[in-house]
C-alpha cells in the first residue's frame, strides 16, 4: 500500500515519507554546496597559476605554454634574471596578496636557483665525437628577499654561471602563501594555500631550443585564527 493509500484508508499523515523527502533535500543541498566549494578551489588554483606565469615568465602570453622557448645564452640568462627579479619585487608589483615562504629553498633560503648538468660533457660535432659522463650534478644557490631594504637585494644570482656545453636544465623553485577569501560568499571560512612554484628551462635535448615551463602545486589547510565579522 502506497503512502497515499494509507493516508486515505487510515487518515494518517505520511510522516515517514516527509522525513525521507527532507533527507533528500538536505543531501541535495550539501552536494550542491560541496560542488561549489570544490569549484572555487579549482578556480583559485588555476587563476593563480595563470597569474604566476604572467608574473614570472618573460614574454609570456596566454596559450603560449607549449611554445615558450629561448635560443641564445643571453636569452637564457635574461629569463632567469627576470623570474628572480620579479620574485624579489613581488610585494610592489602584484595585484594579489602573497607572502614569501622562508626556509623552503636550499640553505634555508626562500628561492632556489639550480642547474643540472652531466659530470663530464664534451661534444665535438666537427669530428663526430663526444665524451660524456652521464652522472648528473646539481648545483644550487639560494636567494632571499630583503623586504625591509628592497634596494639591497643580493645579486649573487647574477654571477651564477651556467655550463651550457653539458647543461640539462635550470630550475627556479620557491613557495608563496595566499588566502582564498572568496569562500566567504558561501558563508565558509577561507582556506589558506601554499603554492610550490617551479620554473624549468629544459635543455636535455641539446637541440639549441631551451623550453620554458612553470608548474604550480597547491596545498590547502585551515587558516589560523580566522576572523569574519559582518558590519551593517
Amino acid at each position: 500500500m502506497s503512502p497515499c493509500d494509507k493516508f486515505h484508508a487510515k487518515g494518517r499523515k505520511p510522516f515517514k515519507l516527509g522525513l525521507q523527502m527532507l533527507k533528500i533535500v538536505i543531501v541535495t543541498v550539501q552536494l550542491v554546496l560541496f560542488g561549489l566549494s570544490n569549484q572555487m578551489v579549482v578556480t583559485f588554483k588555476e587563476e593563480n597559476t595563470a597569474t604566476f606565469k604572467h608574473l614570472f615568465l618573460k614574454d609570456y602570453e596566454d596559450g603560449s605554454d607549449d611554445s615558450l622557448a629561448v635560443y641564445t645564452q643571453d636569452d637564457v640568462y635574461g629569463h632567469i634574471h627576470y623570474a628572480v627579479e620579479q620574485y624579489l619585487a613581488l610585494p610592489e608589483t602584484t595585484v594579489g596578496r602573497y607572502a614569501y615562504v622562508f626556509g623552503a629553498g636550499v640553505n634555508d633560503s626562500a628561492l632556489s636557483l639550480c642547474q643540472q648538468y652531466f659530470k663530464r660533457g664534451r661534444i665535438d660535432p666537427a669530428n663526430d665525437t663526444f665524451n660524456i659522463d652521464p652522472h648528473v650534478v646539481t648545483d644550487c644557490i639560494g636567494v632571499n628577499p630583503l623586504a625591509i631594504h628592497p634596494s639591497s637585494y643580493g645579486r649573487d644570482y647574477r654571477n651564477f654561471t651556467l655550463k651550457f656545453h653539458k647543461l640539462i636544465n635550470v630550475t627556479i623553485g620557491f613557495q608563496l602563501k595566499a588566502i582564498n577569501i572568496q569562500t566567504i560568499i558561501n558563508n565558509e571560512v577561507p582556506d589558506c594555500y601554499t603554492f610550490a612554484i617551479t620554473i624549468v628551462l629544459d635543455n636535455k635535448a641539446h637541440s639549441g631550443k631551451v623550453k620554458i615551463s612553470l608548474d604550480n602545486q597547491a596545498s590547502i589547510k585551515e587558516c589560523k585564527d580566522p576572523n569574519v565579522s559582518w558590519t551593517w
